[in-house]
């Protein structure tokens, strides 16, 4: 069996370390690229890794099967190439085939896994190859083919680890999920010319040049779009659209609706109803302090700090980012009695000590409320943090009947134990299948501005930390929506 040279197997483990870099940041860029059109849920992550990793394993068993066939190094070159077309093809086609999956499938579950298999398993299927590929062409010697391969695999999962500290951390905090991509299709380009250079030459640069004009072709974007940012917390996209016959610039993380607004046409007040609702409770109790769980764009916070200009403000928000984009998109203007802290919600109220006369919580990644909320020991810590005579407010996107009824219950068995009174309220007045509601907790005996009494029903299941099945009975909710 003919043997490498030192400077031959460095070159393979560039090139493993190269493909575990790739495949890495290219799973993290894939769960955001779906995110404005399917969500991006657990249903959406397990069905992003549950497909890559099937076509990973498809892609080792017949990679090694070639490779024993063949074992040639222009087969790797090659491989780097299609797999940088593959990429390519994801940068190129994702637009249209998000845009066309919700139309033909309605079950979030079933977008993600079509999803999934059109736009990554193809590439990943490629990813898959290489490592049987590279392994057969760095054993020297059968006595040695254990460490041979040990080392390539180390170098690929160095690689990987890399690549998934650095999109992580680093590229989404400065580009978006587009130029992650070039990067990957540049990565993989530059590393085919390791092995071989000279042979096929004019035929690989034509195609190298080929697939970075490609990549680098702009991707479209809807008329309305004014933006889409990427930072390591989630994607925004921000767009102009008509609300109540009123143009307005909004925010959204997802499918699943606009999570903050503001009037294009420069007016301050509060857009949705159920944000000025919330403020007009808020503004009633008159606090000194009040806590909101769930900044978005900080139009509620904003408009608190002229309304109660003695009132402190503490506003919890996950992504520091959100500060810079709601200066920029939603006039934000950083009110001295406001004070932003970057950190997650759950976090904060697990360690905080402090007490307010109001809290108001409007946290959801897309349309989903995370599970750390809904439980029992969140529930306690939140009460703890409230005045005995103040209120807990919440928006959330429930129903009072049918389906979403559970995910009602889930919400008011988590504040209920701790509070005497529950009411609730929507846009018109009415108990609706599904719709955003108000909720307000208290000891207080007032009625908060004539709402409706929350009734408590009978078996509700009160969840803890070890299991609170959010993605189910979210989902079963939204499906409910769809089917009426």
């Amino acid at each position: 069996m003919a043997t490498l040279s030192p400077k031959k197997i460095n070159r393979l483990g560039i090139l493993a370390f190269v493909s575990g870099f790739s495949l890495m940041a290219y799973e993290l860029v894939a769960a955001r690229l779906l995110a404005p059109t399917i969500g991006s849920s657990i249903y959406v992550w397990t069905s992003v890794i549950g497909v890559i990793i099937a076509a990973l394993s498809l892609g080792y068993w017949l990679g090694g099967k070639v490779a024993d066939a063949r074992g040639q190094r222009i087969d790797v070159v090659i491989l780097f190439l299609i797999a940088a077309a593959g990429v390519t093809a994801t940068i190129l086609s994702h637009p249209n085939i998000l845009s066309w999956l919700p139309e033909v499938i309605e079950d979030v579950r079933f977008q993600g896994v079509v999803a999934s298999l059109l736009l990554f398993a193809p590439t990943s299927f490629i990813f898959g190859c290489m490592s049987p590929y590279l392994a057969k062409l760095n054993i020297k010697t059968l006595e040695r083919a254990g460490e041979s391969v040990a080392n390539l695999s180390a170098l690929n999962s160095i690689g990987g680890i890399t690549g998934t500290f650095i999109t992580g951390f680093l590229l989404f905090s400065y580009i978006g999920s587009n130029e992650t991509l070039i990067i990957i299709t540049l990565s993989l380009v530059a590393s085919s010319w390791l092995l071989v250079p000279r042979k096929f030459f004019m035929q690989r640069l034509v195609l190298s040049v080929v697939l970075i004009l490609l990549s680098l072709l702009p991707a479209p974007m809807p008329p309305n779009m004014i933006a889409r940012i990427d930072t390591p917390s989630a994607h925004y996209d921000i767009f102009k659209v008509t609300y109540d016959s009123q143009p307005i610039y909004g925010l959204a993380t997802g499918p699943g609706g606009i999570q903050s607004a503001v009037h294009a046409n420069g007016q301050t007040d509060l857009v949705f109803w159920y944000t000025q609702y919330a403020a007009q409770l808020i503004k009633s109790m008159n606090p000194d302090r009040v806590l909101v769980l769930g900044g978005g764009a900080f139009t509620l916070p904003g408009y608190l700090a002229e309304e109660l200009p003695n009132a402190t403000i503490d506003v919890v928000e996950i992504d520091p980012e959100l500060e810079k984009i709601s200066k920029q998109y939603f006039h934000y203007k950083s009110p001295a009695n406001v004070n932003l802290i970057f950190e997650d919600a759950r976090t904060f109220v697990n360690q905080a000590d402090s007490k307010y006369d109001a809290m108001f919580v409007d946290v959801y990644g897309d349309s989903y409320v995370p599970f750390s909320l809904l439980t029992r020991e969140y529930g306690q810590r939140v009460a703890d943090l409230v005045e005995p005579d103040g209120t807990i407010i919440l928006n959330a996107i429930i129903g009072l009947t049918g389906k979403c009824s559970a995910l009602a219950d889930a919400i008011d068995t988590t504040y209920r134990p701790h509070y005497k009174n529950a009411y609730w309220m929507t846009r018109t007045g009415d108990a609706v299948p599904r719709a955003n509601y108000i909720l307000a907790y208290t000891n207080n005996p007032t009625v908060p501005l004539a709402m409706n009494t929350l009734s408590k029903r009978d078996g509700a299941t009160s969840y803890n930390d070890n299991f609170m099945p959010a993605e189910r009975i979210h989902f079963e909710c939204q499906q409910s929506r769809r089917k009426g």
